[in-house]
């Protein structure tokens, strides 16, 4: 039983003041039974420290899985009396943060390890894999945890570029927001509406460039939450109004245009690799866009 009573020691979270007082282990689940002993503790509050003991309860949180078992602590949490006088909280639970946050019911790393499998693999795939690991997860759960992860500060982004996606091709669309200095992705809005990107424009005043394809919703969510920005149209479409253009002057003027002849084979000479005329390209279907796209390019402002 000695080798028993050593192992969790090696396999617990590193957490200051935590006692391990009993293990259980069955077929498929490990339970672990830890207090704290840690003296004195802060208020949460008001942040003075304190000795004196309210009451204590248990605490049942998940932690990582070992060797395939899904593994419990049952934490000993005592309850405190906050001795400073004015102090709006007279009780308080002690906090264990590099082990738990308040009120969750996993660990802080079980906690990390969902995120990163959510951002990952998603939800359902997700889900799936973790389950044969050890661990319990809905896939609700862990695209939870990839929607509240805090993000790392960037500086504000002064050039952008705006573009449509689908939620749904042909019935939901949404505005993608790019910085295109740093090539990362900024903001995922619900619709491609002018309201909804005046908005963000209106909480992001240091915007100053700003590129777009021909939609007049964007000009005018740019016009009401932008004015002074620069707008640009993006390349893809600069090179479709260049090919638009291009047509319509062939398709006024193929009177005058003479006939383009084709050379000989024997013209072509023996190595050539032009073998047949060349075909025609199909007109693609272009994909669908704004109900409201107007057919020439934005006006750039100067």
């Amino acid at each position: 039983m000695d080798h028993i009573s050593k192992l969790p020691l090696t396999l617990l979270p590193e957490v200051p003041d935590l006692r391990f007082e009993d293990i259980l282990i069955d077929a498929h689940t490990v339970s672990l039974t830890l207090a704290s002993t840690s003296l004195p503790v802060a208020c949460p509050v008001c942040g003075h420290t304190t000795a004196h003991l309210h009451s204590h309860y248990r605490r049942s949180v998940a932690d990582l899985p070992w060797s395939g078992h899904r593994v419990r602590l049952l934490l000993g949490v005592r309850k405190f009396r906050c001795s400073k006088a004015g102090c709006p909280r007279r009780i308080f639970t002690e906090r264990l943060p590099s082990l738990v946050e308040p009120y969750a019911r996993k660990t802080a790393r079980l906690h990390e390890v969902l995120k990163l499998m959510g951002f990952a693999l998603s939800g359902e795939a997700g889900a799936r894999l973790i389950q044969r690991l050890g661990m319990v997860a809905s896939p609700t759960t862990l695209l939870r945890y990839v929607r509240d992860a805090a993000t790392a500060a960037h500086p504000t982004p002064e050039v952008i570029g705006v573009d449509d996606f689908a939620l749904l091709r042909g019935r939901r669309y949404g505005t993608i927001i790019v910085d295109l200095e740093r090539h990362r992705l900024i903001e995922l809005l619900p619709d491609r509406s002018a309201g909804t990107l005046s908005a963000w424009l209106r909480e992001h005043p240091a915007v100053r460039i700003i590129t777009r394809d021909r939609s007049t919703e964007y000009e005018r969510g740019i016009k009401e939450g932008a004015p002074t920005a620069v707008e640009i149209l993006d390349r893809w479409h600069l090179l479709k109004n260049l090919r638009e253009a291009a047509e319509r002057v062939l398709e006024h003027n193929h009177e005058v245009i003479p006939p383009v002849r084709l050379p000989s084979i024997a013209e072509r000479g023996p190595y050539s690799t032009m073998s047949t005329p060349p075909c025609r390209a199909r007109p693609r279907k272009g994909l669908p866009e704004s109900p409201s796209v107007a057919s020439g390019s934005p006006t750039t402002k100067r």
